[in-house]
């Protein structure tokens, strides 16, 4: 295997992008994990990180990066180019979920998620292009969800920014496949990861009044969920960081475009064959089907 890829994984304080990042750095690549505020909120974290580094001898380092700004975007890449002097992967997996009455979201709530779930992967994206296109190789792995592909009421904002980064990472792929540049899209089902436990909720509750007994559903989802999660047959976030480090360890060409993990993920994978072969027939109208190969989905 080849060991010396550098890996650049967002989100790495908790959840995907944790295991994620410990996973990948034992199986001997040099890795990222980026988080915000890490001498603040997340500081414990962090150290917890380079404390696993030094007693398991891992090549994983922590990096300050917040995906809503530039500016902390660009000089995260940079010191990872200048530490690394390459970045063969970026894993995208920096994103917030909210739960509620999609009306009782503000504006300012709106803008909130997309920035982080579908604007924080622009900005990713374009700072780490440049240089895997200098390169001539390179793999852009995207965190979707199943709720990227199929909606659940309440889910509403959620779901919007999973649909927008999905439709961008299949756009990558078509546009990057002749410069050897893989982009890949991993939807996991639910999972007990903090992303799940953190809603926010709408902040507009007299909006949320006005739904009556409509209005109580959001909540007894997410009890519903938060028991399914505590129980013994809860599925483990570890299968979602697996799937990342199998992804990268195949070679490049051969990776699918998406790749569903989890019971509940399945729901997707006939939608998913029916969007492979629409997509097929659309880019041959248009001529370009040459960029349309090995364009597959798979379930793990």
């Amino acid at each position: 295997m080849e060991t010396q890829k550098a890996i650049l994984v967002t989100g790495g304080s908790t959840g995907f992008g944790r295991l994620t990042a410990q996973t990948l750095a034992r199986e001997g690549y040099t890795v990222f994990a980026s988080m915000r505020d890490v001498s603040g909120r997340n500081a414990a974290a962090s150290a917890q990180l380079r404390t696993l580094a030094d007693k398991e001898g891992l090549s994983l380092q922590v990096v300050e990066l917040d995906v809503t700004d530039a500016g902390s975007v660009q000089q995260a890449v940079a010191e990872v180019i200048d530490q690394a002097g390459r970045i063969d992967v970026l894993v995208n997996n920096a994103g917030i979920v909210y739960v509620g009455l999609s009306e009782a979201f503000t504006l300012d709530q709106a803008q909130r998620i997309f920035d982080t779930n579908f604007f924080g992967v622009v900005r990713m994206n374009r700072a780490v292009l440049p240089h895997m296109r200098q390169q001539g190789s390179g793999l852009l792995v995207h965190i979707s969800s199943v709720a990227g592909r199929l909606v659940l009421p309440f889910m509403g904002l959620y779901s919007a920014t999973k649909f927008a980064l999905e439709a961008l990472a299949e756009s990558y792929r078509y546009e990057l496949s002749s410069v050897g540049i893989d982009s890949v899209i991993v939807e996991p089902g639910g999972y007990p990861t903090n992303i799940a436990t953190s809603n926010p909720g709408p902040a507009d509750q007299v909006r949320v009044a006005e739904y009556g007994a409509i209005a109580e559903i959001p909540d007894k989802m997410f009890a519903s969920i938060t028991e399914l999660f505590s129980g013994p047959d809860a599925p483990h976030p570890q299968e979602v960081a697996d799937v990342v480090a199998g992804l990268i360890a195949m070679p490049a060409g051969a990776r699918p475009l998406r790749t569903l993990v989890g019971r509940d993920a399945q729901a997707a994978m006939r939608l998913n064959d029916v969007a492979v072969q629409a997509q097929r027939t659309l880019m041959e109208q248009f001529g370009i089907a040459h960029l349309n190969e090995a364009t597959v989905a798979r379930r793990i």
